[in-house]
């Protein structure tokens, strides 16, 4: 079932990223998952390791551990809710035709969502899936307001949108056997936040998140 409404649950839903809201419930999305981490860990610390790893209790289970925080000042902190792993036969979200494997968030300290960053990954496509994807941000926003082809990561695109600031990467990885496989990177970004966001996660933490 695709869900571009209320209280979708990671592992449960698939989301719309075309009409993915502003008001998205992040903490919801991703509350179950950090519950069946911590049942898991707790079968785990009593010797029960068969329940620990059960398919029952893992089986929608997307490799989100806990919430971390990221200290913006003394004060002031962002939420960070991520996938530590992925499976690449997953759709977790999709933006028309392209589907992604992973999907990580951010919240102010209020929960209030910050910023979406989903990962559509390929393996030995030569760009195809992100081209395909470009095409598909095209069609549906227009012309991007920006435009860097010798970006670190190789290309990056940004879009400016009613709400959201959306931006486009790939990161390409070639492996030992000269292999390369191809992440692509879908951004959607609440507009009023960017310019904050940037400054501070960027600027202040050097966390890496979308630059």
């Amino acid at each position: 079932m695709q869900f571009c409404g209320q209280n979708p649950e990671l592992g449960n839903s698939k989301i719309d990223l075309k009409t993915f809201s502003v008001k998205f419930n992040v903490n919801d999305f991703y509350k179950n998952q950090i519950e069946t981490h911590k049942k898991s860990l707790e079968f785990y610390s009593q010797g029960k390791t068969k329940e620990a790893f059960s398919k029952e209790l893992l089986k929608d289970y997307k490799f989100v551990e806990n919430v971390d925080t990221l200290f913006i000042d003394k004060d002031k902190y962002l939420l960070l809710y991520l996938m530590k792993g992925m499976d690449t036969k997953d759709t977790l979200a999709t933006f028309g035709s392209i589907r992604f494997q992973k999907l990580d968030m951010i919240t102010n300290e209020k929960k209030y969502f910050q910023s979406l960053r989903a990962t559509s990954w390929a393996y030995k496509d030569n760009k195809k899936n992100f081209n395909n994807l470009k095409n598909e941000l095209q069609n549906t926003y227009g012309n991007p307001k920006i435009i860097v082809e010798t970006f670190e990561h190789g290309e990056y695109y940004e879009w400016v949108t009613k709400d959201f600031v959306v931006n486009l990467i790939v990161d390409i990885d070639e492996e030992s056997d000269g292999k390369i496989s191809f992440a692509t990177k879908l951004y959607l970004t609440d507009k009023n936040e960017y310019e904050k966001l940037k400054s501070n996660v960027f600027g202040k933490t050097k966390y890496y998140w979308i630059y």
